[in-house]
């Protein structure tokens, strides 16, 4: 599985996820984006990266007993979700 996918299509087919994205990295930081994409997405690690939008989805679902579903706002075909894992505070901070 050494072959790097091609995820250039994902602005075009997922916009919304697109624009959550960029919001999130100014919010959080390019690094931690990565990082969760890499881990979530590439590795396929439970908790680090979920997006939704429409029919498509990318990442790996949580598993995470606190997280539940049904909290969040009535999803929809034309809207996107992402679910990043949050921030660990720096260390001194």
């Amino acid at each position: 599985m050494d072959k790097k996918q091609d995820w250039k299509w994902l602005p075009e087919q997922m916009p919304g996820v697109a624009k959550l994205m960029r919001d999130k990295r100014r919010e959080l930081g390019d690094a931690h984006v990565n990082e969760c994409w890499k881990r979530g997405v590439v590795q396929r690690e439970r908790g680090w990266f979920f997006a939704v939008e429409g029919a498509l989805s990318v990442g790996t679902p949580f598993d995470d007993p606190d997280f539940q579903p049904q909290v969040l706002p009535i999803y929809t075909s034309t809207q996107a979700l992402l679910i990043l894992r949050t921030p660990e505070p720096a260390h001194g901070a």
